[in-house]
């Protein structure tokens, strides 16, 4: 900051500007090359200056060569910051183009997925994008409930497990979740349709009954306890009416787990068996 430049700075008196400089001046008498007279402060303010020869004996003292010398550090200097310079450039260039790289990758994986979304919710039923009336739900809230619904293979106790998880984590009216359910509903109903068959060929006592609430609710008598399932309005028909009653433990889940490992465990066995 030199004096020509304070001065030209709106309603600065010359009194004002010189209690200024005093006070800038005492402050930057030590510069980037030791004692110097001028107001400059910074390196390239500094390195343009008149190079007087007090200036140059400070500024050779500070870089600790000979004066003679002082010319060929002030280039070594500017030759440095000049590589440098170039280092950076270079290594923001690299940054640049792994920072696009990563965000095309990212681009290109969140289509995919998008992809898969789409054809999953088409597949059961749903419209895509799902949306609760309110807002739209991101892919990654989606995902696990379209890939649940799209498995295919056996039916276990981890299948079972995972099917209760998912349907609990959209329980309640107020909750967003809520809406993600219908896309797990064709897994509900593949359970149903299992249990009816089983309940069918094995004899179980089973039918539509009412709820502590009044509510329509499919019950089955497994070998391992009550199971249950609340019904829409549209659902149940043809089913028996149910006999007996609630047993007002709420362990359907853990029923279904064991029944359904308990049929590859004894597929297992009997692999077993006949391999002996």
């Amino acid at each position: 900051m030199n004096k020509s430049a304070v001065c030209e700075r709106p309603g600065w008196t010359a009194r004002r500007v010189e209690k200024y400089l005093v006070v800038e001046h005492a402050r930057t008498l030590h510069g980037f090359y030791g004692r110097y007279t001028e107001y400059e402060y910074s390196l390239p303010q500094i390195l343009e200056v008149e190079k007087s020869p007090a200036w140059r004996k400070g500024a050779a003292k500070y870089l600790k060569v000979p004066t003679e010398d002082l010319d060929g550090r002030i280039a070594e200097i500017y030759a440095k910051r000049e590589a440098d310079h170039a280092v950076a450039v270079a290594r923001a260039a690299a940054v640049s183009e792994e920072l696009k790289a990563k965000k095309e990758t990212e681009r290109a994986e969140i289509e995919r997925l998008a992809a898969t979304v789409k054809g999953g919710l088409l597949r059961i039923g749903c419209r895509h994008p799902l949306s609760d009336g309110w807002r739209t739900f991101q892919i990654s809230e989606v995902l696990e409930y379209v890939d649940f619904a799209d498995r295919r293979g056996r039916i276990d106790g981890d299948y079972v497990r995972e099917f209760y998880r998912l349907w609990s984590a959209g329980a309640g009216y107020c909750n967003r979740k809520g809406v993600l359910r219908r896309i797990i509903i064709p897994v509900k109903i593949r359970l149903i349709r299992i249990l009816v068959y089983l309940a069918k060929r094995d004899e179980w006592v089973y039918g539509v009954g009412l709820d502590g609430e009044q509510k329509r609710v499919l019950y089955f008598e497994t070998p391992f306890g009550q199971a249950s399932f609340h019904l829409m309005p549209y659902e149940g028909f043809g089913c028996p009416q149910y006999p007996g009653a609630w047993s007002n433990i709420r362990n359907s889940d853990q029923v279904l787990i064991q029944l359904f490992d308990s049929f590859h465990v004894s597929k297992l066995s009997s692999a077993n068996f006949r391999g002996v």
